[in-house]
C-alpha cells in the first residue's frame, strides 16, 4: 500500500556545546530566520505535535531518539500532523506567531499552496535570527548524515544529507564551516562536496541520480520528512534532484507538473512515476531502471526497491532532463 505525500492540507555545538539558541523577541511577522537545530520538523499547527514528539521539538533536535521512540503506528499517525522538514541554516520567513511559535514559510520548497514557501509551524527555540555568514564556497552534505566537531575534534550536531554550509578554509581530511549562529566548526570533507557558489553538486545524468537515490536505501519513512534520518516519497526525489541541481516542489502533486510527460511505456531511469489520483497525484517513486522504481512507500516499509509490474499504473510519468 502507498502512503500519500501530496500536499492535501490537514484541514482541507574553546568546545562547542549545542544548547537552545536564543531567539529576540523582536522576531515578528516578516521576519527573515534561519534553523539552528539539524532538522527542523514544520508542524500543521502549534498544537500538533503528541508527547512523544518531544524529542523533535527540542533544541538541538534529538533526530535518532525521536525515531527511534516511534512504533510503526505512532510514525503513521504523524500523518495531517507535520507539514514538512527544513534543514540546518535553511531560511524561513516569519508569517504568523503564537506564544513559543512561528509560523513561517519555508522558501526554498516551493508549493501551490502559498507563493512564498511551504508553510507550518515551528518553535522559536529551534531558530536564529543571526545573518548567515557569506562566503566563495559552499560544502553541501552527501552523506546521509555528518557530523559536525569542534577544534579539539568533539562531536556537536549531526547534520542532514542537503545541508549546505558557508566554507570558511579546507584542510586535508576537515572541512572549515560557518554555522547558522556563527561558531565555526568542522566536518569530514569525505562527507560533503564542496561548490563555489550555487553550483550543483552533480552533474545531472540518469546514472548519477539513480546512485545518489540508491543511498537511501533501508531509509524510515517519515510522513514530511525531508533529511538524511528519515523522509517521504516527494522528500526522497526532492534531496535527490535537489544535489543534481534540478530544485522540485515539495510535494507529489506539484512535482508531477514538473519536466516533461512521458509515455509509460518510454519509461526510462531517473524519471519519476506519480500515483493517486490523476487531477493530484499523492506519491511518486523514481524509476531505476524501466523495470524497476526506487520509493518511500509507507510507514510501515523502508525506502527499497520494487517492481514496476508490482505497482499500480502510473497516473503520470515525467522527464526532468
Amino acid at each position: 500500500m502507498l502512503s500519500g505525500c501530496g500536499s492535501t492540507p490537514a484541514a482541507d555545538r574553546g568546545r562547542l556545546v549545542p544548547r537552545p539558541t536564543v531567539v529576540p523577541a523582536a522576531i515578528g511577522v516578516g521576519s527573515h530566520v534561519f534553523v539552528a537545530v539539524s532538522v527542523a520538523t514544520l508542524w500543521v499547527t502549534p498544537t500538533s505535535a503528541r508527547t512523544v514528539d518531544a524529542p523533535a521539538l527540542a533544541a538541538p533536535v534529538r533526530m535518532r531518539a525521536w525515531l527511534a521512540s516511534m512504533s510503526t503506528s505512532t510514525r503513521r499517525a504523524l500523518t495531517g500532523r507535520i507539514e514538512t522538514q527544513a534543514l540546518y541554516g535553511d531560511p524561513l520567513t516569519v508569517i504568523g506567531t503564537s506564544g513559543t511559535w512561528l509560523h513561517v514559510v519555508a522558501p526554498l520548497q516551493s508549493t501551490h499552496r502559498d507563493p512564498r514557501g511551504y508553510p507550518g509551524w515551528v518553535p522559536r527555540r529551534q531558530v536564529t535570527s543571526h545573518q548567515p555568514t557569506r562566503t566563495s564556497s559552499t560544502a553541501t552534505v552527501t552523506a546521509l548524515t555528518a557530523w559536525l566537531r569542534d577544534s579539539a575534534g568533539n562531536r556537536t550536531t549531526e547534520i542532514s544529507f542537503g545541508t549546505r554550509l558557508p566554507v570558511l578554509s579546507i584542510g586535508s581530511a576537515n572541512v572549515r564551516v560557518a554555522t547558522p549562529t556563527g561558531t565555526m566548526l568542522r566536518v569530514a570533507l569525505s562527507k560533503v562536496a564542496v561548490r563555489t557558489g550555487t553550483a550543483a553538486v552533480y552533474t545531472a545524468t540518469r546514472a548519477s541520480i539513480v546512485a545518489t537515490a540508491k543511498r537511501f536505501l533501508g531509509l524510515t519513512y517519515l510522513w514530511g520528512g525531508r533529511s538524511g534520518f528519515a523522509l517521504d516519497c516527494s522528500g526522497l526525489t526532492g534531496l535527490v534532484f535537489g544535489l543534481h541541481g534540478i530544485r522540485l516542489p515539495r510535494d507529489a502533486d506539484d512535482q508531477s507538473h514538473a519536466g516533461t510527460a512521458v509515455a509509460r511505456s518510454a519509461a526510462r531511469s531517473a524519471d519519476l512515476a506519480f500515483y493517486g489520483p490523476a487531477a493530484a497525484p499523492t506519491h511518486v517513486a523514481l524509476y531505476v531502471s524501466s523495470s524497476t522504481l526506487l520509493q518511500a512507500p509507507n510507514a510501515s516499509r523502508p525506502v527499497g526497491l520494487v517492481a514496476a509490474s508490482d505497482m499500480p499504473t502510473p497516473v503520470r510519468v515525467r522527464r526532468l532532463f
